[in-house]
């Protein structure tokens, strides 16, 4: 079992647990207590087995041998009662609400911050339940839960585990003054919470038992995850932008000063071409989002797509250089069309040049998917277009980071770079 024990929760149910009740109603332990009891069942087939083929196979012995040995060890032990009182004494109560009655499901929400410095980081969680004793079962029908968390590493819980006070008690009146204090506690939030989990819950109908939808500081969902994950699945990674998913909140692994690209590092075009003004602008475009270093000479290789090419290969960061590759691509521009960025495909102020036709920017998709290596492999129309590392130099112990803060940092990076790719349709 996780150890909760650094765990402390802001507001308690306040309920008296039945510990009867809750070895008899509570999924999310049965789920344990089930477990034990498969591994005694193959425990004694695997012994069983072991007999019956001694004299005929040794090695089979030894292996089902080994097995019992094993599934002995995952089935005994018992789930103490402290610690099934401790679930609904010292969990956090937080709002539940009914979110599917065919099959019946309760979604959860709670923050969850580990630290004080971190931004604000909330998640809702889908509890598929097979019985609610003590609850009509109504759709949207407020359910109270106590629940505990699991803490990896890094400044965010890496999951939270709802428990609905009807597994707990059976006393009406305990449940419904912890559905008094929830109430009380929701007063305090930015947004109604109990309408938050309604809104979300429409927004992610297939969500699976266990799965997690991570949201900011203002309610906007930004990834998913199963709760037994470490990292998470990133929303968003497309455009055009949807402005109805969030942006993880990755502000604070940045390092102070370097939330933008300072302007004193910045080089503007100033020979006397055709395109200054146009190059000028895209560094412009390039800075809100720090994007600046990806198109600032960090392409040391040309047009490669391999992730050792540590940026986007532009005339920003190699006028020569990119100008002859640009030249060698036997491409005809137009007149008053600029060459933007060269990679697998040639990106000018009109569109892009995929496969030597021109697909204006109406018609141009930007995605993101990520390497093993903390990179981003960026693609156009769901072809690969080139993958780089991160400017990791831009955040701050990274090495101390969970895997969701990674993936956080990760997302972020990514965002800013598909935002500012769409933006270069403004330079036509």
């Amino acid at each position: 079992m996780t150890d909760y024990s650094q765990f402390e929760a802001s507001t308690k149910s306040g309920i008296n647990p039945d510990i009867k009740r809750i070895r008899k109603m509570d999924e999310i332990v049965g789920v344990v207590l089930n477990q034990r009891r498969e591994s005694k069942i193959k425990c004694v087939i695997c012994i069983i087995l072991a007999v019956a083929v001694f004299r005929v196979k040794v090695y089979l012995t030894i292996i089902f041998g080994l097995l019992a040995l094993f599934y002995l060890w995952r089935g005994t032990g018992k789930i103490a009662d402290t610690y099934l009182r401790e679930i609904y004494e010292e969990g956090l109560l937080v709002p539940g609400l009914i979110v599917r009655t065919q099959p019946m499901a309760v979604m959860a929400i709670a923050n969850i911050v580990a630290r004080g410095e971190a931004d604000t980081i909330n998640a809702c969680y889908n509890l598929e339940v097979k019985n609610l004793d003590g609850a009509r079962g109504e759709l949207y029908e407020k359910i109270p839960c106590s629940c505990f968390v699991r803490y990896e590493e890094g400044l965010y819980h890496s999951a939270f585990f709802p428990h609905p006070l009807q597994w707990g008690t059976g006393s009406q009146d305990e449940i419904n003054a912890a559905l008094m204090q929830a109430e009380k506690d929701n007063k305090e939030n930015i947004q109604d919470e109990w309408e938050v989990i309604k809104k979300i819950s429409g927004m992610f109908p297939s969500l699976k038992n266990g799965e997690m939808v991570l949201l900011d500081e203002n309610y906007l969902p930004f990834g998913t995850k199963h709760s037994e994950d470490s990292g998470y699945t990133p929303l968003n990674l497309e455009t055009p932008l949807n402005k109805n998913f969030g942006m993880p909140p990755a502000g604070q692994y940045k390092k102070t000063g370097q939330k933008d690209t300072e302007e004193s590092n910045v080089v503007y075009i100033t020979d006397d071409i055709p395109g200054k003004d146009i190059y000028n602008k895209m560094i412009k475009l390039a800075l809100p989002n720090n994007v600046y270093p990806y198109i600032s000479g960090q392409c040391k290789y040309g047009p490669v797509i391999m992730a050792d090419n540590t940026g986007l290969f532009t005339y920003i960061g190699d006028k020569n250089e990119f100008l002859e590759h640009v030249h060698n691509s036997n491409i005809p521009l137009n007149e008053g069309e600029y060459p933007l960025i060269y990679q697998k495909f040639l990106v000018t102020t009109r569109g892009c040049y995929q496969n030597g036709k021109l697909v204006p920017w109406n018609q141009i998709k930007f995605s993101v998917k990520f390497n093993s290596i903390n990179g981003i492999k960026l693609y156009i129309n769901n072809e690969k277009f080139a993958e780089f590392s991160i400017q990791a130099d831009s955040y701050k112990n990274m090495e101390n980071m969970s895997a969701m803060e990674l993936q956080m940092v990760l997302h972020n990076e990514a965002l800013h770079i598909l935002e500012f790719l769409q933006s270069l349709e403004s330079l036509q």
